[in-house]
């Protein structure tokens, strides 16, 4: 397997000056499309999809970037199976190390369209619109000829909150009778994904395609009890089954001390399968683009918005949102090309800490529209060794818990925030005086004790904090605030 590492383009001083051109708000200029004819130009379908809530450490082909589960008995630690990602990482470029820049879906997918952190974006959370005033990549690929479609699970991503900018066709759920949930499980996604392509008025313009899997988040109760049964103890009797009442009271237990070690295997057990019926699904998705040719000409990748704190935290356990310790923002990330490979290789993993913020213009960079996009850069001189892609600071904040955050300047100032550089992650909490710890980045996260390079790492997040955005209100109407709660983001 050929392995690209990082750290080996740009100095420290370079970081350092990029972190303070990102963090004073500097606007890079959105550079123009390719000069080449749209008539000779070759122009691939684009495929993106979304796990939402899925920790990198939840797939198997992930296995060695393990954080979790490290208390428990190896021989009886419930294990990922995620075959259809297992098979597009053999088939492409693997990154060890994504990392997303806010454990809140929209927020996080304002960062992948945007190409923007969420200082720059001004998306504080769920229930949140995209300021008008920030460009979507998904606009670039509608002007260039490329047919837009998404298909979203979850109505997190409603119409209203701005993300259909760009797209011809932006389906969210909606909520569902009985209970209105808001949300549609991945056998329905996939579903109306392939009904909206086979209705296509233009079957023959490249396509862009986003469709988002929103199972693995919170309740796990969608996986058909057939896969189930492949991750859960038989032998296991006890009130976890998955609903939002049962992570209540492992929360409760957690937060007591009081939590047994068959329930919290339970706990996982049922979030694996979620990820697995996500899987499944996904690969029904694969198999429906290669049956009407789209993947003849295509570039797929598969990532996830964030992560997810099972047992692991003792303050916010069975959550996400308030911490961004490395389970809740280490994402997995694929790129998969089909027809000529596209230049990405199979087989290959990266294993230099990356950006969320980098997939807009990595994406636009594969379709042949530029290699940049707000912030971002294209990633894959990492996988060609054509060019060179520039080490920065990665940035991360959390987003609760909303009762406590800052009235006076930027929403999210009080949380915990992250910044991965050089391998090591800071995490500094400013609502417990200050605390603030040094993680490497690798399995585990273990603590390490460097002072002088912890003070230099929470200097680097004091520069991006003193230029984060102003106040911002909520905004949402009633109708979004019941689908809050249905989702269960209000606390």
């Amino acid at each position: 397997m050929e392995r690209c590492t990082g750290y080996h383009v740009g100095m420290r001083t370079s970081i350092i000056a990029l972190s303070l051109l990102y963090a004073c708000g500097a606007d890079a200029p959105e550079p123009a499309s390719t000069s080449e004819s749209p008539a000779t130009r070759r122009r691939p379908n684009i495929i993106v999809v979304s796990m939402d809530t899925t920790r990198a450490d939840a797939l198997s082909c992930y296995a060695d970037q393990n954080h979790w589960g490290l208390a428990f008995p190896a021989d009886s630690r419930p294990r990922p199976r995620t075959p259809t990602m297992d098979a597009l990482a053999a088939g492409g470029v693997r990154f060890e190390w994504a990392l997303a820049h806010a454990p809140t879906t929209l927020s996080s997918h304002t960062s992948m369209w945007s190409g923007r952190d969420p200082h720059r974006h001004r998306v504080v959370r769920n229930g949140y619109p995209v300021p008008a005033d920030i460009p979507m990549v998904t606009e670039r690929f509608a002007t260039e000829g490329w047919d837009t479609i998404a298909v979203l699970g979850s109505s997190a991503l409603e119409i209203k909150m701005g993300m259909n900018r760009g797209f011809r066709d932006y389906h969210d759920p909606g909520p569902q009778p009985p209970g209105g949930m808001y949300m549609l499980p991945a056998e329905e996604v996939t579903r109306r994904t392939l009904a909206r392509i086979d209705v296509r008025p233009d079957p023959a313009a490249p396509l862009l395609l986003f469709v988002h899997y929103y199972d693995p988040h919170m309740p796990w109760v969608f996986a058909p009890p057939p896969l189930v049964r492949q991750f859960v103890d038989p032998a296991y009797d006890g009130y976890v089954d998955g609903t939002m009442q049962a992570v209540g009271r492992l929360t409760q237990e957690r937060l007591a001390g009081t939590l047994r070690y068959g329930d919290a295997r339970q706990a996982r057990a049922l979030y694996l399968a979620q990820v697995a019926y996500a899987d499944h699904h996904l690969g029904v998705l694969i198999d429906g683009l290669q049956t009407r040719g789209l993947l003849e000409d295509a570039v797929v990748m598969v990532v996830s918005d964030h992560g997810e704190t099972l047992e692991e935290s003792s303050e916010h356990p069975y959550s996400h949102g308030p911490e961004v310790a490395l389970w809740d923002i280490h994402v997995p990330w694929v790129i998969r090309g089909y027809g000529d490979q596209h230049g990405i290789p199979a087989g290959t993993t990266v294993d230099r800490p990356v950006r969320l913020l980098d997939l807009a213009a990595t994406a636009s960079a594969a379709a042949g529209l530029g290699p940049a996009f707000g912030d971002g850069t294209d990633l894959s001189p990492l996988w060609t060794n054509q060019g060179t892609v520039p080490s920065a600071p990665i940035f991360s904040e959390a987003t609760k818990p909303m009762n406590a955050e800052s009235k006076r300047a930027w929403n999210n100032l009080p949380f915990e925030r992250s910044v991965v550089e050089a391998g090591m992650q800071a995490r500094y909490r400013p609502l417990q005086r200050g605390l603030a710890t040094l993680h490497a980045v690798a399995p585990g996260a273990p603590a390490i004790d460097r002072v002088a390079l912890l003070k230099q790492q929470v200097g680097l997040l004091q520069t991006w904090d003193s230029a984060a955005p102003a106040y911002r209100p909520s905004e949402y109407d009633a109708e979004t605030e019941a689908a809050l709660k249905a989702l269960g983001y209000l606390e």
